[in-house]
């Protein structure tokens, strides 16, 4: 087996993904029997991620256990987790009930309202949403960046995810904490539809479809929650609630009746 020597050493224990960015393998130490390590290869703007390392603690964001180097390789060590919000939609068919969709949301708004105006993710998707310790949490802050940062040439302000992608990013535009509240729309309007309002498929349709287009209403859904989802998908970023505007609206949605009442639009 494999040892990564950080501040403690890491066997690595099975490979569990590769991408563009980083490899992801189970892994363990003398002091934990099971986490994820991720190697990152060391290149212009690839140790962004571990800027992000002082998130530690926030609500709802994943635990960084350690990060370092190893070689040619950035290292992240994070918890191992029971599933992905992509792999809580698959189990359950593709979209949710309200009730479950309102929690979901809660828990994601609860991180966004604590990084607002002062991180904004820019990659929010299913995929790095993440269960762990009863909640979701937000994962993966590999082309992150702090509000007030300057943007440079290294940001990888580009590697965002076309479905999820906001207006002013296809613009080349600064991105703020509303460019996360127009994601969290995509992502709310998916766990009640069972699919996204803009599905390209190629990356010029959904660019046009962000810039342009507008989302179909919501069907089957409490009218407080699709009037919501609306908002966030404002295609101007000012016009969009902030985190914590809709956090509180999510929260005086659970356990109501408004809940309940469905409407349909035709």
């Amino acid at each position: 087996m494999q040892i990564v020597r950080l501040a403690q050493e890491w066997q690595l224990i099975s490979k569990l993904k590769s991408g563009g960015f980083a490899t992801v393998y189970r892994t363990r130490s003398e002091n934990i029997e099971d986490a994820i390590l991720k190697l990152i290869p060391k290149r212009p703007g690839a140790s962004r991620e571990l800027l992000f390392e002082n998130l530690t603690g926030l609500p709802n964001i994943l635990l960084i256990i350690e990060t370092g180097e190893w070689g040619d390789y950035w290292v992240i060590v994070m918890p191992r987790t029971d599933k992905s919000l992509r792999d809580y939609l698959d189990e359950s068919g593709g979209r949710l009930e309200s009730d479950k969709a309102i929690a979901v949301l809660v828990d994601i708004l609860t991180a966004l309202a604590a990084l607002q105006d002062r991180v904004v993710h820019r990659d929010l998707k299913p995929e790095n949403i993440l269960y762990w310790q009863g909640h979701w949490c937000l994962a993966d802050f590999g082309i992150a960046r702090y509000v007030l940062a300057t943007t440079s040439s290294e940001t990888w302000k580009y590697a965002w995810t076309w479905a999820y992608a906001a207006p002013e990013q296809w613009r080349g535009e600064r991105t703020t904490s509303a460019t996360d509240i127009y994601a969290t729309g995509i992502i709310a309007y998916e766990l009640i539809t069972g699919e996204g309002p803009f599905n390209g498929p190629a990356e010029h349709d959904y660019r046009e479809q962000h810039l342009h287009q507008e989302a179909a209403p919501l069907t089957g859904s409490p009218p407080l929650l699709a009037t919501l989802v609306a908002e966030c998908l404002f295609k101007t970023s000012n016009a969009r609630p902030t985190a914590k505007h809709v956090l509180s609206r999510l929260q005086n949605m659970q356990g109501t009746e408004s809940v309940a009442s469905i409407v349909f639009y035709g």
